[in-house]
């Protein structure tokens, strides 16, 4: 069974005829005038709206609509960014809908969002724990950075192959995630200090609105581990990040 795509419009849900040529502006129009956008096949189901827009009468047909729809289901939402998330169960997607609907006039006001966490088996991934017992092991999953004492800015040295950077952003230096100069650079560093001056690796969880290869902005959230460097003469900080879920929710 081929996807079918609807909108909904002011409360009432149209099929988009197969075949129809929408482009990515005819989306953001869409979605800019409070409609809703169903993508329904045998996989799952997506929904797709902006939160910040006159949504919300389009919102509680798309959550009834819920109940007969086939799962996964996919929610994607914008606010400052678009937000994805997946559940398995059609009721939860339901009422994370309805805790949207009930959020909606929050305005993010920070792009990103850092919080300090202590390690320990629960909430470290393998490749996280990992870094800590043996940080040589891991060299391919991480982002080094090194410190220029002459700007005070941490510069990217090298980004590892298997790093969750180099899955977006591929290894080139001047990405956007590697601009020393951006307010993400400036701000996702700022803990950098603090582990190269105690000298004790930092476990954060992380949830960053950040701009794509394609130029869409999406929140992207990941808990990384800083740890220090000891092979350079210079102070850096060895960075492993995984892209999973955090315990930061804005919405």
């Amino acid at each position: 069974m081929h996807a079918q795509r609807y909108w909904i419009e002011d409360g009432t849900m149209r099929l988009v005829p197969p075949g129809s040529a929408e482009t990515a502006a005819d989306d953001r129009s869409h979605f800019d005038r409070g409609h809703v956008r169903i993508t329904a096949g045998s996989s799952g189901t997506e929904i797709k709206w902006n939160v910040m827009s006159p949504c919300i009468a389009s919102l509680f047909v798309a959550k009834e609509w819920l109940r007969s729809c086939n799962t996964p289901c996919v929610l994607r939402f914008y606010a400052s960014g678009w937000f994805e998330e997946f559940h398995e169960d059609s009721t939860r997607a339901s009422m994370r809908i309805e805790d949207t609907i009930m959020r909606g006039d929050r305005h993010v006001s920070s792009k990103i969002f850092i919080q300090e966490v202590k390690p320990n088996s629960n909430n470290l991934t393998p490749l996280l724990a990992e870094s800590l017992n043996n940080p040589e092991a891991v060299k391919d999953f991480a982002v080094e950075c090194v410190l220029e004492e002459n700007s005070g800015q941490f510069l990217v040295e090298t980004v590892g192959p298997r790093s969750a950077v180099a899955k977006i952003y591929g290894t080139f230096l001047h990405s956007y995630a590697c601009q020393s100069a951006s307010s993400y650079s400036q701000t996702v560093s700022e803990a950098y200090s603090e582990v190269v001056a105690t000298g004790r690796p930092r476990y954060d969880h992380v949830l960053a609105a950040m701009r794509m290869p394609n130029n869409e902005v999406f929140w992207v959230p990941y808990r990384r581990m800083v740890l220090p460097r000891h092979d350079i003469a210079k102070p850096g900080v060895r960075v492993i990040s995984e892209i999973t879920p955090v315990d930061i929710q804005l919405i």
